[in-house]
């Protein structure tokens, strides 16, 4: 009588077992490199919006030093019909 192969069923589970194994791999390599790419896409988002929120800042910082300007507050003062006081109207006040 001839005895049975049991080493077949051994290598199908094992060659089984490896391809298991790949295909996880795979799917983890996959995913990683989904979530480096959708990184790298936010990180890019983040530097223009500094970059914007920068540029707004800067002009925001020229604005106002056009509006604390005086030649433009003597010039307003003017239009309202002020005028420096005199030196009889000044008082110190300690």
């Amino acid at each position: 009588m001839a005895r049975p192969n049991r080493k077949k069923p051994r290598r199908v589970g094992t060659w089984i077992v490896l391809l298991i194994i790949c295909v996880a791999e795979l799917f983890a390599y996959t995913w990683c490199r989904v979530q480096h790419v959708r990184t790298g896409y936010e990180i890019t988002k983040i530097t223009a919006r500094t970059r914007q929120l920068n540029e707004e800042r800067n002009r925001l910082i020229t604005e106002m030093a056009q509006l604390k300007s005086l030649a433009r507050m003597t010039k307003i003062a003017h239009e309202l019909g002020l005028k420096q006081p005199d030196p009889a109207q000044v008082r110190v006040i300690p």
